[in-house]
């Protein structure tokens, strides 16, 4: 089991040094955390934000992620990082390929690229992108994958005619330090696994969306994915949760009162929040049961972004926490 850290770029209070959140990276790199990744999002609903942060949710916050993961990589030296995960319909897949391979150039071969089909509409309306329907989004993301490869691997110049995208006769240089790169792709739709089997590496889905992501679910999903492999190579199985680790039955019920603030969630206790997968919330014991209870489902990587996002001091003491007393329990 791998373990990585959400570092939250969004939903900060105002006036938040972004030292402060390189220090959580460096922290969690220290903690024996295998990754970090940031939120790539131009905007989010206020009313979900809210439910994850006490910041304004009038005035929200959201740092760009390729830029902050430049200085994440200055920053720690061991860590995959990336973006968890980026929209290619937000992010034509030519500037992608750059600015991947550029963090992987200043990573020294760290990145990690987590690339998904976009699902917030809001963002697309707001910035006047166009938002088509599930399967032509899908169907973007698979050219975006084969752009990005052939930017990455074509040894002389990079050619590729498709529906969205065309590449003419590129040079594009310097590549990743990485021979081949993986791509993990986000979303929990059984075309987004289809692609998986296709064309990507792992699969990282966002546990709290949809209609949760219990173990159960999880291993049947994992497995329709493996059925539909033909090229012999692994898939890694991960996924993201959000998680309050702490003795505190308080603290607890603080994070998930803040959850309630969401309309979709108003009524849920304690264990219709775990059952649903929205939230892994308890002591460092409670949080390694709750893992291995994915770790038997086929869970090989967990991304863990702790509750509220603003408070970095309870942020800090999570990461220590499972740092001492959970990650070893999977070494």
């Amino acid at each position: 089991m791998k373990f990585g850290f959400k570092l939250s770029i969004h939903g900060q209070a105002p006036g938040t040094p972004f030292r402060d959140l390189i220090d959580l990276a460096v922290r969690s790199e220290g903690a024996g955390f295998d990754g970090v990744y940031v939120v790539d999002h131009l905007l989010l609903p206020g009313s979900r934000l809210e439910g994850y942060t006490n910041a304004p949710s009038d005035k929200p916050s959201f740092l760009d992620a390729w830029t902050s993961l430049a200085a994440i990589a200055q920053a720690t030296s061991t860590v995959r990082i990336g973006p968890q995960v980026t929209p290619i319909g937000l992010r034509h897949p030519v500037f992608v390929a750059k600015w991947a391979a550029t963090v992987d150039q200043i990573s020294e071969g760290r990145l990690l690229l987590q690339i998904g089909a976009g699902h917030q509409k809001v963002e697309y309306d707001s910035y006047g992108f166009e938002y088509p329907n599930l399967a032509q989004r899908v169907e973007r993301l698979r050219e975006g994958i084969l752009v990005i490869r052939e930017l990455w691997e074509s040894e002389s110049v990079a050619s590729f005619q498709g529906e969205h995208y065309v590449l003419k006769d590129v040079p594009f240089f310097p590549k990743p330090v990485q021979k081949r790169p993986e791509i993990w792709l986000g979303g929990g739709s059984a075309r987004v696994r289809s692609l998986v089997a296709e064309l990507a590496d792992g699969w990282t889905p966002a546990a709290p969306q949809g209609d949760g992501l219990t173990p159960e679910t999880f291993a049947a999903a994992m497995a329709d994915l493996r059925g539909q492999v033909t090229d012999g190579r692994h898939r890694t199985a991960a996924a993201l949760f959000y998680a309050i680790v702490t003795d505190d039955p308080d603290e607890i019920e603080r994070g998930l009162g803040m959850l309630r603030r969401r309309e979709d969630w108003a009524g849920y206790d304690v264990d219709e929040f775990r059952r649903r997968a929205i939230v892994l919330a308890g002591s460092a014991n409670q949080i390694v049961d709750y893992i291995k209870e994915y770790e038997a489902a086929g869970l090989e990587h967990i991304s863990l972004a702790f509750l509220p996002i603003d408070d970095l001091e309870a942020t800090r003491r999570m990461i220590d926490v499972v740092g001492r007393d959970v990650i070893p329990h999977f070494s």
